[in-house]
């Protein structure tokens, strides 16, 4: 069984002056595979346009994944969606990106195929979990095309 160490650390430096800092660039998550078995793909989005990175049904060989890290060089919209069968379940964020094109900007990790269940009256997570089925991508900019990157592990 393959794993996959992961590195994450921010610092950042506020408006009054204060320093903040989290993570670790020394010690790493652990994150097993159960199958070893990864595929990295890098998507091109047109201007206005929607790809659909993610694809539970069309990608079965990876079944349900370890690990999911998606980054983009602009801010793109992220839709995840859940299983057919459950009703109008999806979560859409905003991704952003490094803000040059060609230059990836801090990623998105997933490290389950789970998702929550977004409460339809107010923007909070309900705490139910559903399957992640599909993975939208929406290129917000009216002039340039953005690069996406999906690295799916299992």
């Amino acid at each position: 069984m393959g794993v996959i160490q992961l590195y994450q650390y921010f610092v950042g430096t506020l408006s009054d002056g204060r320093t903040i800092q989290g993570g670790s660039l020394v010690q790493p998550k652990s994150i097993a595979l159960g199958d070893d078995e990864v595929a990295d793909q890098t998507f091109k989005i047109a201007a206005e346009g929607v790809v659909k990175v993610w694809d539970s049904s069309e990608d079965e060989a990876m079944g349900g994944f370890d690990l999911l890290w998606l980054e983009a060089d602009l801010n793109v919209l992220v839709e995840y969606t859940a299983d057919p069968g459950v009703t109008d379940v999806y979560v859409t964020q905003e991704l952003k990106g490094s803000g040059t094109a060609g230059e990836m900007g801090a990623a998105r990790v997933l490290n389950s195929d789970r998702m929550d269940k977004l409460d339809g009256t107010i923007n909070s997570l309900d705490g139910t979990a559903a399957t992640i089925a599909e993975i939208w991508v929406k290129n917000p900019s009216t002039t340039d095309a953005v690069r996406v990157r999906r690295v799916v592990a299992t």
